[in-house]
């Protein structure tokens, strides 16, 4: 990630010290050849160069971003330079290739494409101006060169912006990460402290002779105690460490025996390939059913589930054609007892989470192909000797 943290507003200012020293450093020079002999170079030259070097420092004072006029005004500076022979116009055509570079990185694409016509008409003008005609081959292998330079720099940019996006979504996966690991202790804690009195209330329910008028009372009474049984469950499972125990487990066969299984007047479907991970099968398991049960229950008719391997990660897609996640509901779906579901305890999707959090993956919610929900779940597959797969 060193690419990421050597960011545009480094680069940005690595340049205006640079143009500032170029321009200084030039003018030292002069001044340095005009005391050996003013035959040299004239006085235009001279002021041409003082000019740039104080607007170049005022730059480098005042100005945080780039802007366009900057890029122009090192464009006008280089032409003038030029015409007046502080260089040759070889020298000139190298010269340009750093304010297109370097605007193409740090502007938009429309402003960028302006310093690269300005450069263009600068070209021309000098042909006009010290040669009185123009040179059309000449010209258009320089214009060649300025436009590879500047897609070149667009390509880097578009690089640099991926690369910083990937870097953000990793801090912020990070923060996510340590959230709910104590989250996940805290849910340990509060599960052991409720497990024995439910535990002792059952116990003593089930010692109790109902009479007949208060038999529905006590109907109510052991439905909700096995409610909360069910839901406690659910909390030791989501604040149990997660189990050492792992082997090699082909994931595309796991999702269709879990779609088989269920009980549904909707379909699942399952595409993609034969992906082997190393983990724990009960886990692993546990994650495609809550997945698949989430994504049933909301679907008008159909779930597409799709399993395949994205480098050394596997990538679970589960999709559905129902009314699809709240863009509201994004960052809190995986939170426990958070659910729109009717009944649902909330915790199935945290556990989810916390599956892949464990395994150092990450999982998100976005729109499906099919209307509704996607989640993509990818994980490590793990280390294994993959000459055994068959």
């Amino acid at each position: 990630m060193v690419s990421v943290k050597f960011s545009f507003e480094k680069l940005q200012l690595i340049y205006k010290v640079g143009r500032l020293g170029f321009s200084a450093g030039l003018f030292v020079l002069l001044l340095s050849v005009y005391s050996i002999s003013s035959k040299f170079l004239d006085p235009y030259s001279y002021l041409v160069l003082g000019i740039y070097s104080f607007i170049s420092f005022l730059i480098l004072l005042f100005s945080e971003k780039s802007y366009l006029y900057e890029f122009l005004l090192d464009e006008l500076f280089l032409f003038l330079l030029a015409v007046k022979g502080v260089f040759s116009y070889t020298i000139f055509s190298l010269f340009l290739f750093f304010p297109i570079f370097f605007s193409s990185l740090f502007l938009n694409r429309w402003q960028g494409i302006s310093v690269l016509i300005l450069s263009y008409s600068l070209h021309i003008f000098y042909f006009l101006i010290e040669r009185g005609e123009f040179n059309l081959l000449q010209s258009f292998l320089n214009f060649l060169a300025l436009t590879l330079i500047f897609l070149i720099s667009q390509k880097i940019r578009e690089n640099m912006e991926e690369q910083k996006r990937n870097f953000e979504e990793l801090e912020k996966l990070k923060k996510e990460s340590e959230f709910y690991k104590r989250l996940y202790e805290i849910s340990a804690n509060l599960a052991h402290e409720l497990k024995n009195p439910l535990a002792s209330i059952k116990g003593a329910l089930q010692l109790i002779k109902p009479e007949r008028e208060n038999e529905k009372l006590m109907k109510i009474l052991f439905t909700e105690v096995d409610r909360l049984d069910r839901t406690i469950r659910d909390f030791l499972n989501l604040s149990r460490p997660m189990p050492q125990f792992r082997k090699r487990i082909n994931a595309k066969q796991v999702v269709e025996t879990v779609c088989n299984n269920l009980v549904s007047e909707k379909s699942c479907k399952v595409e993609g390939e034969d992906v082997w991970i190393f983990t724990d099968p009960q886990s692993f398991n546990s994650v495609v059913e809550n997945l698949i049960n989430n994504a049933l229950y909301w679907a008008r008719s159909q779930v597409i589930v799709k399993v395949k391997k994205d480098r050394n990660l596997l990538e679970l897609r589960v999709e559905d054609d129902g009314p699809g996640v709240l863009e509201e509901d994004k960052e809190k779906i995986f939170e426990p007892f958070f659910s729109r579901r009717s009944g649902g305890s909330g915790l199935g999707l945290s556990i989810v989470k916390k599956f892949v959090v464990e395994n150092g993956g990450f999982i998100l919610v976005e729109r499906s192909s099919l209307g509704g929900a996607a989640f993509i779940l990818k994980i490590p597959v793990g280390e294994f000797d993959e000459s055994s797969d068959s």
